[in-house]
């Protein structure tokens, strides 16, 4: 039923974005790119690869746990990012999809603490991304005081993040965050049902996810290190396109400066408004704004944004079809589901 569901979802998704970017603007999008643009859509490929490593590097096998190849491991998070997107709210759909395929492998509790570890991973080394964004546009563009004292306090407050996520590192987090939503009106009575039924599957997983920093700590930083990687490898994208595009804008260079600091800017504001499903619009303005703060025309960046989103397009059906083609054994019971999932 899950399946049948986000396949729905998926198709109506990819209905809606065709619809709202227009078939003129993908055709044109795609003859200016050519041959290009299969180069950035393999490019991509690498990077779910990367995204997949970082996620093995943190999966740790005890006495009696099945060992999740790299195959399913790539799927899953080619997957899980296209269930993602389509997510309405948040971008956090592909994470219970994860952890119903993981747990076959290594049971329940363990199997959400992996898929958290690296969605914890994912934000972390995202974090270190926008931090050497904003140090690279402090010392090459040299900005006015206002936009400087700006980023420098954007700096310390993503500094300040990185403490708290080494902290959950350390000592876990899924404990303590439930013991503060205990404390928050409307969702306290949940969490305190879930904190009396389910302690020891909460401890549990605060074991899991301290255990990778505290005993793991190789293991800890290749996988930081790859998904650290994987962003630098995005920014590729923004270069590939550019160069496709000499023709139409020749006197305008792009370096892979250029491309780290666009890349940081619209992934920093579009992550800025998450809220807006599917990044409708959030994706343009970023690209724009970035390419305003390195002094270029904002044309290209619409141009660029839009390949882009035919890429995303071809990434979220390859993920509907692996969703669909998975041949994993999953309990589709809804009531296990429910009992196993609730918190």
């Amino acid at each position: 039923m899950y399946k049948l569901l986000l396949l729905s979802a998926g198709f109506a998704a990819l209905g809606f974005m065709v619809c709202k970017i227009g078939i003129d603007a993908i055709i044109q999008g795609a003859v200016k790119m050519k041959l290009w643009f299969f180069v950035i859509v393999f490019l991509w490929f690498f990077i779910y690869m990367l995204n997949a490593l970082a996620w093995k590097m943190i999966i740790y096998n005890e006495k009696g746990d099945k060992k999740p190849s790299f195959g399913f491991l790539l799927r899953t998070t080619i997957t899980g990012f296209a269930i993602n997107y389509i997510t309405p709210f948040a971008e956090i759909g592909g994470e219970p999809y994860k952890i119903i395929l993981l747990r076959d492998y290594m049971g329940s509790a363990k199997a959400a603490s992996c898929v958290i570890l690296y969605s914890m991973m994912h934000v972390f080394a995202h974090i270190i991304f926008w931090m050497i964004s904003i140090v690279l546009v402090l010392i090459f563009l040299k900005p006015a005081w206002i936009p400087f004292v700006l980023l420098s306090a954007l700096f310390v407050a993503f500094f300040f993040a990185v403490l708290l996520f080494i902290r959950g590192y350390r000592r876990g987090l899924i404990v303590r965050t439930f013991r503060i939503l205990t404390k928050i009106p409307f969702v306290k009575k949940w969490a305190g049902r879930i904190t009396e039924t389910q302690q020891d599957k909460l401890k549990e997983m605060d074991y899991h996810i301290s255990h990778l920093h505290t005993h793991r700590r190789s293991a800890f930083y290749l996988s930081f290190i790859v998904e650290l990687a994987s962003r630098f490898l995005m920014c590729c994208e923004v270069n590939v396109i550019m160069f496709a595009l000499t023709d139409m804008f020749p006197a305008l260079h792009v370096s892979f400066l250029d491309a780290i600091i666009i890349t940081a800017g619209y992934s920093l504001f579009a992550n800025m408004v998450f809220f807006i499903p599917m990044q409708i619009a959030s994706k343009e303005g970023g690209y724009m704004l970035a390419f305003e703060v390195l002094a270029m025309p904002s044309s290209p960046a619409f141009i660029v944004s839009i390949i882009t989103r035919i890429r995303e397009l071809v990434w979220i059906f390859i993920g509907i079809v692996l969703l669909k083609m998975s041949r994993e054994t999953v309990n589709s019971d809804y009531k296990n589901i429910k009992n196993e999932y609730s918190e």
